[in-house]
């Protein structure tokens, strides 16, 4: 019974359609001349060859590098699988393949980062900072 009482008080709630209608009541306030403007601009600047070279610029990098360390990763867990022997052999004390490998992968990690950081940096961000401005000054 208290089950069948909760649904009942959930549909007869009337908070929920107030929210909707409040919503449709604030976008109704923007002028849709305004809407479609900046629509427009954002097309014009996503066409734009400037926007498609900071694109190109980062799928250049990130592709190649994403592909790069999930082999990486593969090669370890597929070493893992079928070739424990070699894994097992001890490099130095207690230090085996195993672990060198997986301690390599945390390597491999920050240094990934760092070096997306720094193309980021060097080669997209300041071309993504200008065209922002561009675009900033055509919504205004």
């Amino acid at each position: 019974m208290a089950q069948q009482e909760r649904v009942d008080w959930w549909a007869a709630s009337a908070s929920r359609p107030r929210v909707v209608a409040q919503r449709r009541s604030a976008e109704a306030e923007v002028p849709p001349t305004e809407e479609r403007v900046g629509g427009a601009v954002y097309r014009s600047v996503q066409d734009s060859e400037a926007f498609q070279e900071i694109r190109r610029g980062y799928r250049s990098f990130v592709f190649p590098a994403c592909a790069g360390f999930l082999a990486w990763y593969l090669l370890f867990v597929t070493a893992q699988a079928f070739m424990p022997d070699l894994l097992g052999r001890r490099i130095a004390g207690p230090l085996n393949v195993a672990w060198a490998l997986g301690l390599g992968q945390f390597a491999s990690t920050f240094l990934l980062t760092w070096l997306y950081a720094r193309n980021a940096r060097t080669k997209r961000d300041r071309a993504a900072l200008e065209l922002r401005w561009d675009t900033q000054d055509q919504l205004r």
